[in-house]
Formats: C-alpha cells, sequence, structure tokens
C-alpha cells in the first residue's frame, strides 16, 4: 500500500479523529463482553470482529495522513481518550423542551386518554376554532399515534372521539 499524502489537521478535524478512536477503542473493550450472545447467533461473532479489524484499518489510515509532528501529539492524547455514553432510563427527561419524550406503554397511554376525553371532552361543545386553545387538545393531539376520525366538523374533533374508545370490564381501555 502506497503512503497517503499528508496534511495539517484543523481543530475539528482533530476533536473527530479523537471521537473516532475512542469509539473503535470502546467497541474493541465491548466486543469480549457481547461475543458470547453473538455466538448463538450464526455468523455474528465473525461480523463482529470483521467490524473491529475494519474500523481499526480506517483509523491507522487516517493516522497515516497527518503530519509525523501532530502524530506523535496525537498517538500521546490517544492513550488518554475515553468514550463514556450516558443512558438515560426509560421515562426519564433530561430536559423541560417539547423535544425530549419518555416511554410509555401503550395501554396505560390509552386509558389515560380515554379518560380525559370521556371526562374533558365528551360535553365539549367548543367550535373548531375554540377548540385550538384548549389546552387538552393539544396535548389528546401530541398523545395520539393516529390521527382522530372526524364526523362532525361543527365542534371539536375529540368531541366524540370517547365513542371510539371503549373499555373492557376491568375498565382497560382497547
Amino acid at each position: 500500500m502506497e503512503m497517503p499524502d499528508t496534511k495539517p489537521l484543523s481543530g475539528r478535524e482533530y476533536s473527530a479523529m479523537l471521537s473516532l478512536f475512542a469509539a473503535v477503542s470502546h467497541y474493541a473493550e465491548l466486543y469480549p463482553m457481547l461475543n458470547r450472545r453473538a455466538e448463538m447467533v450464526p455468523g455474528t461473532s465473525e461480523m463482529m470482529k470483521t467490524v473491529q479489524g475494519e474500523t481499526e484499518e480506517v483509523i491507522d489510515r487516517l493516522l497515516g495522513t497527518i503530519p509525523q509532528n501532530k502524530l506523535l501529539q496525537m498517538k500521546a492524547d490517544l492513550k488518554n481518550v475515553r468514550l463514556y455514553i450516558k443512558v438515560e432510563p426509560p421515562g426519564c427527561v433530561s430536559t423541560v423542551d417539547m423535544t425530549s419524550y419518555s416511554y410509555v406503554p401503550t395501554k396505560s397511554l390509552n386509558q389515560l386518554l380515554a379518560h380525559v376525553i370521556e371526562h374533558e371532552c365528551m360535553l365539549c361543545d367548543k367550535t373548531p376554532t375554540e377548540a385550538r386553545k384548549c389546552p387538552y387538545r393539544s396535548m389528546i393531539e401530541k398523545a395520539l399515534v393516529h390521527d382522530a376520525d372526524v364526523k362532525d366538523t361543527d365542534h371539536c374533533k375529540y368531541s366524540d372521539l370517547a365513542l371510539g374508545i371503549e373499555m373492557n370490564m376491568e375498565g382497560d381501555a382497547v
């Protein structure tokens, strides 16, 4: 294999190289812990080993494009690079903005929606224009995974939705 040309690194490239090296190193640390599980599926252990080998080769090739003086500094830095991944438990929200999500079982969500719609929306006589300001409407729209089947265009689209969510004998939404 011929030697690649070298080129000075920008700060962003340097940071990206360190991050990529950390990810590849972390994968190498995880491989032994997951190998026994991977052996349960034919070909998966070999595939994981191939991924590890290929990503290490990519790192080696990329390091070959870095000028020698910078490479010595980077190799010293690479010894201290670690990747940390924080996994939050389901249901925890890290921020208060509306882009955060939590996971709720569909059955529980349907029960809650049925209760809100039954007690707040069923007898609602707001027009569609008035209903746009309703706090329940925006919560329901965000929580429903499907569009409401609108039959009455003179009132809020959720005013008769309670008929579509039936309850079984134990009070579970079906």
